[in-house]
């Protein structure tokens, strides 16, 4: 059992990283120092166990004046949802523009 609390906002990682470059042509200056994804974990409606992402420009965020405090921040301001998706186990993400 770990005591370590993971972290509310996180890096684009994994193949998320991959996916934003190849699909959506987000360079990668700009995954690296702009954007950050909160994640939970979820299963599909077909079973499929996934990571849900919604990626983030925090310093919009900062700018509103709102504190991330995990998922639920962005069902109450998801007009600062950039993109929004899962990534799988395989390491296959799979995202869609909302901003």
């Amino acid at each position: 059992m770990g005591i370590f609390k993971r972290e509310i906002i996180r890096k684009i990682h994994d193949g998320v990283w991959g996916h934003m470059v190849t699909i959506h042509k987000i360079d990668v200056d700009t995954l690296s120092k702009n954007m950050r994804c909160v994640e939970r974990e979820g299963v599909l409606e077909n079973g499929m166990p996934v990571t849900f992402l919604r990626i983030f420009r925090p310093a919009e965020v900062q700018n509103k004046g709102i504190i991330v405090t995990g998922w639920e921040t962005f069902n109450e301001h998801p007009n600062l949802i950039l993109f929004e998706g899962y990534l799988t186990r395989a390491n296959e993400a799979h995202l869609e523009r909302r901003k």
